[in-house]
């Protein structure tokens, strides 16, 4: 549908079959037969939100309160057995098809939360009654309840990371951030959350130009090398992204921005969010109760 500008969204399919939307704005006369479009997505977890699906069409409040409402019902339940483990997954399986989103890069994103839990979950075994160390070790008597518990800690970690995952993947970030100042999260935390979303992939690009400097200027350096040298830049990287972070925001002041991030669409709530609300409510009710 166009606007008064000519500004409009339609879809595109790429070669492995990913169907993203993009907004467009084309000049009067447009003719679709002699002109094509060309597009770029970035390698970034953030290309994912452009995948056109019915969950990325829907309002970013059913989104984060259904991902709220089935972390909570993970979280404050026992160490889930097999069949309720095997039921989260499949409720989160089924919102990944529907999303129509690349399971191998949603299993890499969620996996960052194991180096967290991991160390926490090895500690388990270890404690015995009282707060003190058994003597058994890792795999003495003592520890089987410690196991459990270990293994409790990981999978809450991991499941509650992949249904965050899936909510943010499926959302862009200026309709992520409107939707928690929607549901009434304070305007200086969303405003903090933003800066953050921009500012650390200003980072993550400091990191990368400078990783092709080094290569292009040491081609044949070892890895130890390399560790040493980047401890050593390690202060000027952060310099260079903080400086660039100024600059990004005189341009975004420059360019009229108010403390909030523009938002492409407007949503509203309705049947198919609140479809998902109950489906997730209906999935936490499961778990608590099985």
């Amino acid at each position: 549908m166009h606007d008064t500008q000519g500004l409009h969204e339609h879809e595109h399919e790429h070669a492995d079959g990913t169907v993203h939307a993009h907004e467009h704005h084309h000049a009067r006369g447009y003719d679709p037969a002699f002109r094509v479009h060309e597009h770029a997505h970035p390698d970034a977890f953030e290309a994912l939100t452009h995948i056109s699906s019915p969950l990325s069409r829907m309002d970013a409040r059913a989104k984060l309160i259904a991902a709220l409402v089935l972390v909570v019902a993970i979280v404050v339940s026992p160490p889930l057995r097999f069949a309720e483990a095997a039921f989260v997954l499949a409720c989160l399986g089924a919102y990944l098809l529907l999303a129509r989103l690349p399971l191998r890069r949603v299993l890499a994103r969620s996996a960052a939360v194991l180096p967290f839990a991991l160390p926490l979950a090895l500690i388990a075994p270890l404690q015995a009654a009282g707060g003190s160390l058994n003597a058994g070790g890792l795999f003495g008597p003592e520890a089987a309840s410690g196991w459990v518990a270990a293994y409790g800690i990981v999978s809450k970690a991991w499941l509650s990371a992949c249904a965050v995952t899936l909510a943010v993947a499926t959302t862009e970030t200026p309709e992520l951030l409107a939707g928690l100042k929607r549901l009434g999260v304070p305007e200086v935390m969303t405003t903090v959350l933003a800066f953050v979303a921009r500012y650390s992939s200003a980072l993550v690009e400091e990191v990368r130009s400078m990783r092709v400097a080094l290569a292009s200027r040491a081609p044949r350096m070892s890895r130890r090398q390399l560790a040493r040298l980047y401890g050593h830049l390690a202060g000027a990287m952060v310099l260079r992204a903080l400086e660039r972070g100024e600059r990004i925001h005189a341009a975004m002041l420059c360019r009229g921005f108010d403390g909030s991030l523009p938002v492409r669409r407007k949503t509203r709530l309705g049947a198919p969010e609140a479809l998902l609300v109950l489906c997730a409510v209906l999935a936490a009710a499961t778990i608590a109760l099985y």
